[in-house]
């Protein structure tokens, strides 16, 4: 049954492939080609019993949500809070800034609370895969990961959330409130713990994900307040950070609608540069892709690079005359897909270079492709949003840069002048 589902999600990575590699189509095209995909997929599927392959889907999805451990290697329970800062800081891998340990007493019992802000530095750390998939689309949003613990191996503890404030000086106290929790741990809200997965000598515990938004600024310092007890958090800043302006001459692209038939791309679930690039017939040096996973989305990017190599690449003619007047200029194309449906904002692309980030703010640093890129927030399942990033003026594309999606990102190496 595992090699039957294994061939089922290599048919979804194909589906992802495909429509990578279809360019920018019109939008019943793109639903044309999504239903013939599902039809394959569906033949393929027949090979699966299908009450048993969704039995193994929902059991995983509940193994995610049955507390999930912060590190196997060291947050066993309520011993975590009882190490040293810079002892949690070296066997976590976490920065010491980035995490704080608070201790109350609630009904005669210690309950100990480990806080983790989610930021692009939490996933270089030991942090588990599923609780990465849990964080990930956090990152960027004043998230703080919160982990309550008791000595004792029970099913609630009168742990509520709603104890929680955080307070930030020049503004007003946040009181949250249900709505601002991510239950990660089932009954999370309500005090449900589980036994720690380490065994019942290590007690027992819960997980959430507090989304503070701009209530807060994380580049100014915040106290997380639980009962009685205080952390004061102070999150390092980049090195720097640039916000683009939008100082280029905005651009017009004509819609592409037509394609090439690459119906071959289906037979593979390869999403790697090479792979990509092979397909696309594109210098290796000019193509990258970035996968960024949740716990139930997968959002997929193809980034290529537009020099005069692409001239000479599969790319669809059209297209290739939509790009021309871009070519040469430091300019990325962009294309945003999901076998799942995944959250998608151009906004949180973002270049960097020599320790610099280049953030952008302004609708002038993007060139639709698709109409609607700029203004996207989401990526429906088997859609495709494809749009071109300018590079910003402080950018030299003669040396190599980065273009990031939140922690993820890949490297372009310097291009040789043509």
């Amino acid at each position: 049954m595992l090699n039957s589902c294994k061939e089922v999600e290599d048919d979804a990575r194909g589906l992802a492939s495909l429509v990578s590699l279809l360019g920018v189509l019109d939008l019943r095209v793109r639903r044309f080609l999504v239903r013939g995909w599902l039809q394959v997929v569906s033949q393929s599927s027949a090979r699966v019993n299908e009450a048993t392959y969704e039995r193994s889907v929902m059991a995983q999805r509940k193994r995610y949500r049955f507390f999930i451990p912060l590190l196997a290697c060291l947050l066993m329970g309520a011993g975590a809070v009882s190490q040293t800062h810079e002892e949690i800081a070296s066997r976590t891998g976490l920065d010491p800034d980035l995490f704080a340990e608070l201790s109350s007493s609630v009904d005669g019992a210690e309950v100990k609370v480990f806080a983790v802000f989610v930021t692009e530095r939490t996933f270089t750390s030991k942090i588990s895969s599923a609780l990465q998939d849990w964080l990930l689309p956090y990152v960027g949003r004043n998230a703080l990961y919160v982990n309550p613990t008791v000595k004792d191996v029970v099913s609630s503890f009168p742990f509520l959330p709603t104890d929680v404030t955080v307070e930030q000086e020049g503004r007003p106290a946040f009181v949250p409130e249900a709505s601002d929790w991510v239950e990660i741990t089932t009954g999370f809200l309500v005090g449900s713990l589980r036994v720690n997965p380490a065994g019942a000598t290590y007690g027992s515990g819960s997980e959430g994900i507090l989304v503070m938004g701009d209530r807060i600024d994380s580049t100014r310092p915040f106290t997380l307040v639980y009962r009685d007890a205080r952390a004061r958090f102070e999150i390092a800043q980049p090195p720097a950070a640039v916000a683009v302006p939008g100082g280029r001459e905005p651009v017009t692209v004509p819609p592409v609608a037509s394609v090439t038939d690459l119906g071959d791309a289906l037979g593979t679930g390869d999403f790697s540069s090479t792979a990509v690039a092979s397909l696309l017939q594109v210098d290796p040096a000019l193509v990258g892709t970035i996968t960024v996973k949740s716990h139930t989305e997968e959002l997929r990017l193809v980034l290529v690079r537009l020099e005069a190599a692409i001239r000479e690449s599969a790319l669809e003619p059209l297209l290739l005359l939509s790009l021309e007047p871009l070519i040469g200029k430091g300019a990325v194309m962009v294309w945003a897909l999901s076998s799942t449906g995944a959250a998608f904002t151009p906004f949180d692309l973002y270049i960097q270079q020599s320790g610099t980030n280049y953030v952008f703010f302004s609708e002038s640093s993007f060139v639709e492709l698709v109409p609607g890129f700029v203004h996207a927030r989401r990526v429906d399942r088997g859609e495709i949003e494809a749009g071109i990033v300018l590079l910003p003026s402080g950018v030299r594309p003669d040396l190599p840069f980065d273009v990031r999606y939140g922690p993820a990102g890949i490297t372009f190496p310097n291009v040789p002048p043509q």
